[in-house]
């Protein structure tokens, strides 16, 4: 979609309905392409009937400019959406790495899924500590700069069977303990009875319960690798969001389905 919101069309349209132009070479000025594309255009959206031409000037057409109020509409809600990801953060807290005084600057590194602040140590993302702190106090920081280095974590989903088809009494603990050791994710989330039972019943704690795909997939982008344990309905759910999720994101979080 943004691909037509941020289109040549939707800005020629947009510059006819805000100046005033009687030239083909004064809106390729301003588009950034050539005549002959402005001309091509102009055509198509002449057809469309968004575009007219009156006394030698180009002008949009109500057609055209209702399209304009949609569009503009889109682009808006499309960039706000984008905002809020982009986490800008203007105080925030951090765990002290060492010993912090107020106004030094600091490093900023992720770390199990936290964010630490070190002082005499270089990163690919700085702040300023506006308070003293002690290591392994929280400490309030500002004017971040830069981008913290962080590569996102893969969610592993364990499909178990459903309860219709034996649940966690189908499921053989030895080789689900023995792939999730292997595994040696960050992370364990139980989805369901099915994938608490059996996860139990192979001695293996897990670390959340309550909204697990959610906190997965934020889990995942504090850089921490995740398992999901639960019956196979669930894991199709888990996928699908997994998936919304990637669509929307500059970033997607990888993941790997297990059958058991």
């Amino acid at each position: 979609m943004i691909e037509e919101l941020l289109s040549k069309k939707f800005m020629i349209l947009l510059e006819v309905a805000t100046g005033r132009y009687h030239s083909l070479s004064q809106i390729a000025e301003k588009v950034g392409i050539t005549k002959q594309g402005v001309s091509e255009y102009l055509k198509k959206m002449k057809e469309e009937g968004i575009i007219e031409v009156i006394e030698g000037e180009y002008r949009a057409t109500v057609k055209g400019v209702e399209k304009l109020f949609l569009h503009l509409s889109q682009l808006e809600k499309y960039m706000e959406e984008k905002r809020k990801k982009l986490n800008i953060i203007e105080i925030c807290s951090a765990i002290a790495g060492n010993d912090i005084k107020k106004g030094e600057k600091v490093a900023l590194f992720m770390s199990n899924g936290y964010l630490y602040a070190f002082v005499n140590k270089t990163s690919s993302s700085y702040a300023e500590a506006i308070e003293n702190a002690k290591k392994g106090e929280d400490v309030a920081i500002k004017n971040i700069r830069g981008i913290i280095d962080l590569c996102l974590g893969k969610i592993s989903l364990f499909s178990l069977p459903s309860a219709e088809k034996g649940g966690a009494k189908k499921v053989n603990s030895v080789k689900l303990k023995s792939k999730i050791e292997e595994i040696n994710a960050d992370r364990i989330g139980v989805m369901d009875i099915v994938g608490k039972v059996a996860l139990d019943n192979a001695k293996i704690k897990y670390d959340f319960e309550f909204c697990p795909i959610n906190s997965a997939i934020e889990a995942c982008q504090r850089g921490l690798n995740v398992i999901l344990v639960g019956e196979e309905k669930e894991m199709r759910h888990a996928i699908s969001l997994i998936e919304e999720y990637n669509s929307n994101a500059l970033d997607e979080i990888k993941y790997e389905v297990f059958y058991f």
